[in-house]
Formats: C-alpha cells, structure tokens, sequence
C-alpha cells in the first residue's frame, strides 16, 4: 500500500505568495514570499485606484517619490496608507487580497 501525503485546506499565514493583508486602519501588509517575489529591494511603493474596475494598484519604486509611501517593518514589510483608502473611500475588510501582476503593479481586484 503507499503512502498517500495529508495536505492541509488552507494555507498558513503568510505562506501564499500571491495575497497582501490589508486592514480598515490603511495597512498594507507584504509577506515574505510577496517581499521576495515582487518588492525585492524596491523601499517605496505608489497606490493608484480604479474607481470603475474596483482595484487597487501597487507599484513597487526603488526611490522616494512626492506621493510614495515607505515600506516600513523588519519581518513583514508593510505600508500604512489610511489617507489612501479615506480619499477614494475604499472599504475594506481586515483580510488577505488576492493580486495578480501587471506590468510590475501588483493588482488588487476589490
């Protein structure tokens, strides 16, 4: 008889490299996977809205822009961006978002 491998249903936190944590508060939470696969070195991100399509973007930037936001944290990389989410109103749920990438933006669908 062989052996047959358990496998758990969900995956641990922080394990998946395709979800970014967001919260109501405005954190944007970056697993290590994400950090690893798509932000590398990158110290600032920029957030852009699709108000029509309901996403979110994030595009990782190496340098310091006027409307960047810095990746901040020692384990999980993180932006805090309440004024993001306040000025398009965007609700959100304290969970993990799935994103797809697009040109070297990672995508939110809301």
């Amino acid at each position: 008889m062989a052996f047959i491998k358990y496998q758990r249903e969900r995956m641990k936190k922080g394990i998946s490299s395709k979800t970014i944590g967001i919260n109501n508060k405005g954190r944007f939470a970056f697993y290590k996977p994400v950090v690893e696969k798509f932000i590398g070195d990158c110290k600032y991100v920029e957030l852009y809205f699709d108000p029509e399509n309901r996403k979110i973007g994030i595009l990782p930037i190496k340098n310091e822009s006027f409307d960047s936001f810095k990746i901040q944290g020692k384990t999980t990389k993180m932006v805090i961006a309440k004024k993001f989410l306040n000025r398009f109103k965007i609700p959100v749920e304290d969970r993990r978002y799935e994103f797809s990438e697009e040109g070297g933006m990672l995508v939110i669908q809301l």
